[in-house]
């Protein structure tokens, strides 16, 4: 770090969370203050197209004119901002968090020492220069003003160890490090937590927790939080920048770590009870290739020992989805041959924080199934992709994950919520993703099939429908929308790029061919209130599509949506979309199901070709599309009827009001409101 300038700097959202308002309101402030008294304090630089705004300036003029919510901002000032390092950020970032380390080892301010004896109190600490002490050095003569930042900042955060998690949250959203890429969100890391926290209660007390990645930094602080009391902890003794970031933040939270011995080749050794916990890529090597991955997971499986336990997270395009090369693809079978591959679960999206749509996986590792022959050898597979992480899920499937490492018996004796059980030897004949099948609705799979066909028999009952049901024999069946399209069991026909003029709001049928966009499949648009005519549609558009009896029109944002066009012809306006299914061989596809498993998905899932959809037993397709036309039609007359009484009220409160007319005092009354 070469330059002298050590002021503290502040983007506008950095002054909006020292003030505790919204961001819009800090460009009102600067806007409508401009021609008073106390106008908003000028840019002093601009980086990356951002301006930025001098700390100990902003603080003074919050506290002058008493804007914000508070009443400490000069104070809390440096705790929101960062130092001008001009073009150096990463650096900064380094040097800084190497000193909040130095304070919090040494319990004491910075401020006050000299250059040299900044560095010889960082030797002192970190006399093997595992750490810090190259980061202290690289600092160099500004090292005592940005001593006095480091005290400033801990002070305002009131400790080291929160002044560290705001320097990397600013860090992140300066988009410095090209791990940034692979930071979890919160619900990813509590899940990857909360197993195992779960798992090592089956463990002796004296179990460790092993991060052989050496970068997990997040997935560790968040399990030492989680776990009351000591918690021993290894991780690799890499020496990049991540591995050095990991060390210190662990050392200011207080987390005593053990060296891990890691060869070149990646193999390791760790004795006795462990947990294993790794996210690949992993920060320190974020261009990690499938191959790479999987032979780092091999590595942990190599020096596994039945009282050793792991948890994986990679992408699901590594760790469950068809599509790998030659060699990953070995690899990862020769690693479920092993029988150590005890639950796979694919993940939804938005478990990455910039990576919201790249789909995750995890992989929980444990002994293999010694008492069960091999070819009767499983494992415990899940699908989750359209259910959004909660609490009440990942309590859920963490307690799935835990029955899935116990014996044949205990395994067998768990009531599932979101896995079944999947031979070992049918996840390596299989060509699609390896968590095929495996449940996707929770709604079914809460009830036992009895209690299902009991609740079904007394709601039929109520409404009179002539349904009959009892428990099934067979196995429910699902495939991605990839699978049955490259099947040939379903078709994808975008929608027409219709311009804005060409449409005809308020139209009837006289008027033209029904439009079908997003807004009528949102149901926002009542479904033929707009029209296209139809000579016009023939002239403009020759290559133009309809849809056929039976079609799925769907779209995928604002969130996944999706009705079945039960009459046909209607012009689909892109982005909304089409899916046919092929009559010829549907393989159990249905458009009444397909429709609804679309829409039951949670928003920010638009990438549809991995969207899971259920498939109908061949011998119950037709019934059960009988008994769905059957229910319609019901709930058809069911909302004429309710349009009747509602029609039927207001002409009754009108007549009566005017005195049009009057009611007999004797007539019957039903029921109360």
């Amino acid at each position: 770090m070469t330059t002298t300038d050590t002021s503290l700097l502040m983007t506008m959202s950095d002054i909006a969370s020292l003030a505790h308002v919204q961001r819009p309101v800090v460009s009102v402030w600067r806007s409508r203050s401009a021609d008073t008294d106390t106008p908003f304090p000028t840019p002093v630089s601009r980086q990356r197209g951002i301006d930025l705004f001098d700390a100990d300036q902003v603080g003074s003029w919050l506290d002058r004119t008493g804007r914000g919510n508070n009443r400490d901002a000069p104070a809390d000032a440096a705790a929101y901002a960062v130092l001008d390092a001009r073009h150096e950020d990463e650096t900064a970032f380094r040097g800084v968090t190497a000193l909040l380390t130095l304070r919090a080892a040494t319990e004491h301010a910075l401020g006050g020492y000299s250059t040299a004896e900044l560095v010889d109190l960082a030797d002192e600490q970190d006399p093997d220069d595992d750490m810090l002490f190259r980061e202290v050095e690289a600092i160099g003569d500004n090292l005592p003003a940005v001593a006095g930042y480091v005290d400033a900042l801990v002070e305002a955060a009131f400790g080291p160890a929160p002044a560290f998690e705001r320097m990397l949250t600013d860090r992140f959203k300066r988009s410095l490090g090209d791990e940034g890429d692979l930071t979890l969100s919160r619900s990813a890391i509590d899940l990857m937590a909360e197993t195992v926290t779960a798992l090592r209660l089956t463990q002796p007390a004296s179990s460790v927790l092993v991060d052989p990645t050496g970068s997990a930094s997040d997935l560790v602080v968040a399990i030492h939080s989680a776990e009351p009391g000591e918690l021993p902890v290894m991780t690799a003794n890499d020496y990049t920048p991540t591995a050095r970031l990991q060390r210190r933040r662990l050392m200011v939270h207080g987390i005593v770590r053990t060296g891990l011995e890691v060869h070149p080749s990646g193999a390791f050794a760790v004795d006795g009870a462990a947990v294993h916990v790794a996210q690949y890529p992993s920060a320190a090597r974020p261009t990690m290739t499938p191959a790479e991955m999987l032979s780092n997971i091999e590595q942990i499986v190599l020096q596994m020992t039945d009282d050793q336990l792991a948890v994986v997270l990679a992408p699901a395009s590594v760790l469950s989805d068809p599509g790998l090369s030659h060699e990953a693809e070995q690899l990862r079978s020769s690693l479920l041959r092993s029988g150590r591959v005890r639950a796979i679960v694919r993940l939804p999206a938005g478990l990455l924080t910039r990576k919201h749509q790249q789909l995750q996986a995890l992989w929980v590792l444990g002994a293999a199934h010694t008492e069960v022959a091999l070819a009767d050898r499983y494992a415990m597979v899940a699908d989750l992709i359209a259910t959004p992480v909660n609490d009440v899920v990942i309590g859920d499937l963490v307690s799935d994950l835990v029955a899935s490492l116990g014996t044949q018996s205990t395994v067998r004796a768990h009531a599932f919520r979101f896995a079944r059980l999947v031979l070992t030897r049918s996840l390596l004949a299989s060509r699609r993703h390896l968590v095929a099948g495996a449940r996707t609705d929770a709604l079914a799979s809460a009830q036992s099939a009895a209690a299902l066909a009991v609740t079904i028999d007394q709601l039929a009952d109520q409404v009179n429908a002539d349904l009959a049901v009892e428990p099934a024999s067979e196995p429910a069946r699902s495939s991605t929308m990839h699978e049955l399209l490259t099947a040939g069991h379903l078709h994808y026909i975008p929608g027409n790029r219709i311009a804005a003029d060409d449409m005809i709001a308020g139209a009837t049928d006289a008027d033209g061919i029904r439009l079908i966009g997003p807004a009528e499949v949102a149901a926002t648009t009542q479904l033929g209130h707009r029209r296209i005519d139809r000579l016009r549609f023939a002239a403009q558009y020759p290559a133009g599509r309809v849809t056929e009896p039976g079609d799925v029109v769907f779209c995928t944002s604002p969130r996944p949506a999706a009705m079945v066009d039960t009459e046909g012809t209607s012009v689909v306006v892109f982005p909304a979309r089409i899916l046919r299914i092929e009559q010829t061989d549907p393989n159990g596809l249905l458009d009444a199901v397909l429709a609804a498993d679309i829409a039951a998905l949670p928003p920010g899932h638009r990438r549809w070709r991995a969207w899971p959809v259920r498939q109908v037993a061949l011998n119950q397709r037709a019934a059960l599309a009988d008994a769905l036309t059957s229910l319609r039609w019901e709930q058809k007359l069911a909302r004429e009827r309710l349009g009747q009484l509602d029609q039927l009220t207001d002409l009754l409160m009108a007549g009566v009001t005017a005195g049009t007319i009057t009611l007999a005092s004797d007539a019957p009354s039903k029921g109360t409101t």
